[in-house]
């Protein structure tokens, strides 16, 4: 994948093309110092992924919408540290990851495999601030889509999949915890983006808190749900 990095810092604009020049696959097309030049550089040169500093997405607050809404690059958000309801904008804005800087050096690989498969990738204690926020903020009060709606809309693997996204769940972790193949999981996810008419893995979480499929703290690690449907999709099958 092309990538571009925007960052007003030198060295941390070298930290990351060195972490890059290191993963197969992926290199560094281009470097941005001045916020101001993010945006039209990504228009010009189509990268595939910004690794953004969160400090130009602070000095340019409209940046990051623009980037998602108004081209086809994914975004990787970089901060020094970051509160759930950072987070949450960011992921709710459609961002393909949020890291923690001082976890590039295992963790912008990883983010950056996601983002190239279509997923979304956060620093895993980024992702318990988040879900701290969202209970908060949400599990209290659901509001929109019910329950009810997203068991209709999603199949018996679609639910689990939403469910384990919800507690913070890696795609390695849920392909484990499923016993499939992440393919799988990558699959499943799709599928319930679409069925649901969601863009993304943060908007995915947001709707689970909301509409209290997901509650911080519960005891199950599998949606309150039965699954004793087959996991079929409906639309594969015809009659003859």
């Amino acid at each position: 994948m092309r990538i571009l990095v925007a960052d007003p810092d030198a060295a941390s604009r070298r930290w990351v093309r060195r972490i890059v020049d290191e993963c197969r696959g992926h290199d560094v097309m281009n470097e941005v110092a001045a916020p101001s030049q993010v945006f039209d550089v990504v228009i010009r040169t189509d990268p595939d992924v910004v690794v953004l500093s969160l400090e130009v997405d602070i000095e340019h607050p409209n940046l990051l919408s623009r980037l998602i809404s108004e081209s086809d690059v994914a975004v990787i958000l970089i901060a020094v540290t970051a509160g759930g309801s950072a987070v949450w904008r960011g992921m709710a804005a459609g961002v393909s990851g949020y890291l923690l800087k001082d976890r590039l050096g295992s963790e912008l690989r990883l983010a950056l495999d996601s983002a190239e498969a279509g997923g979304t990738f956060v620093s895993p204690p980024l992702v318990r601030q988040l879900i701290g926020y969202l209970g908060d903020r949400f599990g209290r009060r659901p509001d929109g889509r019910t329950t009810a709606e997203i068991n209709r809309r999603l199949l018996p693997r679609e639910r689990e999949t939403l469910y384990r996204l919800a507690a913070g769940q890696s795609t390695e972790e849920i392909a484990e915890e499923m016993s499939v193949a992440s393919a799988t999981v990558r699959a499943y996810v799709s599928r319930m983006l679409r069925k649901l008419e969601l863009r993304s893995r943060g908007e995915a979480i947001a709707l689970a808190y909301r509409s209290g499929y997901y509650s911080p703290g519960s005891e199950s690690d599998r949606p309150p749900v039965s699954d004793d449907l087959p996991d079929v999709d409906p639309a594969a099958v015809s009659l003859v």
